[in-house]
């Protein structure tokens, strides 16, 4: 018997008048509506990271657990990518290890959370937003069909996304064997980065664009929740910011941003530790929380997370807008059906054109879009991203339009694309 748990992950954006930030937001669709739990700790086996996309030896030696499985997972993404007409991805060894704990720690129907799956990338000295994941569940010696069905799996997300990276995990010591698999995109170079550094010292942020993106953009949030967009030194598609341990010690997020023909998107997001040393195991009790919520049952809750979030920092609660509500549901039908998240529509135009059209004339807009899988996922989602945080946590807006749409079902799962306006 073979069991599909989860499917491809997709990326969220976010935008003021002009495109801003964005990030990813994590979408692991179960097999029902229950509760899911992953186990309250998981310490991973590999050691941490010193320095961001660096590659070491010991990673690769860790991760060169002979497994058929892994190896034939491995080709198979790699002939599923060409024949689509890509580079073949490679192998990435911190992502075997990342995938690989995974694997080892979940059991029975558990998903990985988003502070889980973010805990392990960061570990194992990995910048870019969470991958794409497929998880499967399989009696011993089902290796054939398990490579059949993540295999049709792949060929799905290699429809809407440019993997160059892969990560395996297998995992046979039970009485089920267990497969994680990331398919990682990528579209930033970056210039090793320290994951920790003393109080009072400076972190270089630095790199370069690929595959179309142009504008980048490097945003914080500091310790205590505040963000900002630090001065890039940009000439093209390379930049450089600096890190400053300026608003005490902790932890410090970092997002690296470009912009293509549907807005700005996060390329990079990754923790960097002032003064402080990075975790050594993943958050406690995160689990995901899915559900069957109806598109207004959905939107009612997410006014409540959104205000929620806004009155932990001291704002005034937001009031839901019925006019603009209608202009993010259609947003989000829209990229429900034809697929996609973006800020910028191939028929609609921007959250501004949106806006206009509906007869609205706001002085200021902010726009939040995704796709996760549940509404608290979702707001996990952008709050953990500095560009959506920002958005959410700006004192001018008073008004909220949230708009939610289904998807078509993912492994039994309906996914919902979610569209936040602020103004």
């Amino acid at each position: 018997m073979v069991t599909l748990l989860a499917a491809n992950l997709v990326l969220a954006t976010c935008a003021a008048r002009t495109p801003g930030p964005a990030a990813t937001i994590v979408a692991v669709p179960g097999p029902d509506a229950r509760q899911q739990r992953v186990p309250s700790l998981i310490v991973p086996a590999g050691p941490g990271a010193a320095r961001y996309a660096v590659a070491r030896a010991a990673d690769r030696a860790a991760a060169g657990l002979a497994d058929p499985l892994r190896a034939a997972i491995l080709e198979d993404a790699r002939a599923l990518v060409q024949r689509a007409g890509g580079a073949p991805p490679r192998g990435d060894a911190r992502l075997d290890l990342a995938m690989t704990d995974l694997a080892r720690n979940l059991r029975g129907d558990d998903l990985p959370a988003l502070e889980v799956i973010d805990f392990l990338l960061s570990h194992y000295g990995i910048v870019e937003p969470s991958p794409h994941l497929l998880l499967g569940r399989a009696t011993p010696g089902a290796d054939a069909d398990v490579r059949q069905h993540i295999a049709g799996q792949i060929a799905e997300v290699v429809k809407v996304a440019s993997i160059a990276r892969v990560g395996v995990g297998v995992d046979r010591a039970g009485d089920q064997m267990y497969v994680v698999v990331a398919l990682q995109e990528q579209h930033v170079e970056v210039e090793p980065i320290p994951r920790r550094i003393d109080a009072g010292e400076t972190a270089v942020v630095s790199g370069k664009l690929i595959h179309r993106y142009a504008d980048p953009h490097v945003v914080v949030t500091a310790p205590g929740g505040s963000v900002k967009q630090l001065p890039a030194a940009a000439h093209g598609p390379t930049f450089r910011s600096e890190v400053r341990c300026d608003a005490g010690p902790g932890r410090y997020q970092v997002e690296v941003t470009g912009v293509n023909e549907g807005g700005t998107v996060v390329l990079a997001n990754f923790p960097l530790y002032c003064g402080v040393a990075p975790p050594a195991e993943a958050p406690r009790n995160t689990g995901i929380r899915q559900g069957t919520l109806s598109p207004a049952d959905a939107e009612r809750r997410l006014l409540d997370l959104v205000n929620r979030d806004r009155a932990a920092a001291g704002l005034r609660p937001l009031t839901l807008d019925r006019a603009l509500s209608e202009v993010a549901r259609a947003h989000s039908r829209d990229m429900a059906s034809n697929d996609y998240v973006a800020h910028v529509s191939p028929t609609t135009g921007t959250a501004l054109d949106r806006a206009h059209r509906a007869g609205l004339t706001p002085a200021l807009i902010f726009e939040n879009v995704g796709r996760a899988y549940s509404t608290d996922q979702a707001e996990t989602g952008f709050m953990s991203s500095p560009g959506h945080r920002a958005n959410i946590l700006d004192p001018r807006p008073t008004r909220i339009g949230i708009g939610v749409a289904l998807g078509k079902p993912v492994t039994g799962t309906n996914p919902l694309f979610v569209t936040q306006l602020l103004m």
